[in-house]
């Protein structure tokens, strides 16, 4: 039995090391696929934390003081989710963006946040009302999963009547079905 335990303490200690390993940063000088990579200087003031790459600029996990919403190197900058077409499922790569904010939000008890929920202009007016609400409850509920307050986050949908893009076609349609993001108290 004594042998059971120190077992179990050691599987323990190492998951805890393993667990703790600080992520090194791979910083290669050509792709996979052999295209050219720049390299750029790690700004001082994001050293240690981790980056994430959002439509080809670096972004990092700096948060929680009411600065931090207007600093363009932080996750919090990132303020649009979008959605699959006839979609109201958060897509894995927003998780760490809606997790920063939840985050925020937890650590700011005076900031208020309204998502604005849309749809592109596909469907009825009141199915993309609809749409938009069920898109907008999806990321309200995963920012009050992250510590956020019912009371900090509000809920609203547009449908198809803001579009972020007037042509009619995929490139533009993907760009209207959104949640905003958008910081009523700080």
């Amino acid at each position: 039995m004594k042998l059971i335990n120190k077992i179990a303490i050691l599987v323990l200690i190492s998951s805890v090391f393993i667990s703790c390993k600080k992520k090194e940063e791979i910083r290669d000088e050509q792709r996979d696929d052999g295209t050219q990579v720049e390299t750029t200087e790690i700004p001082a003031e994001t050293e240690g934390l981790t980056s994430y790459e959002i439509d080809g600029v670096t972004k990092y996990d700096i948060c929680c003081s009411p600065g931090d919403l207007d600093n363009q190197d932080s996750l919090l900058s990132e303020r649009v989710i979008l959605f699959a077409y006839d979609q109201a499922t958060v897509e894995s790569m927003y998780r760490d963006v809606i997790e920063i904010h939840g985050r925020y939000l937890s650590q700011n008890p005076s900031a208020r946040v309204v998502l604005e929920g849309h749809a592109d202009e596909r469907g009825t007016p009141e199915y993309n009302l609809a749409l938009g609400e069920k898109r907008g409850y999806s990321v309200a509920n995963l920012l009050k999963a992250q510590g956020a307050s019912a009371a900090q986050v509000s809920v609203v949908s547009y449908g198809e009547e803001k579009p972020a893009q007037m042509c009619s076609n995929e490139s533009c349609w993907s760009q209207n079905r959104r949640v905003r993001i958008v910081y009523t108290s700080k």
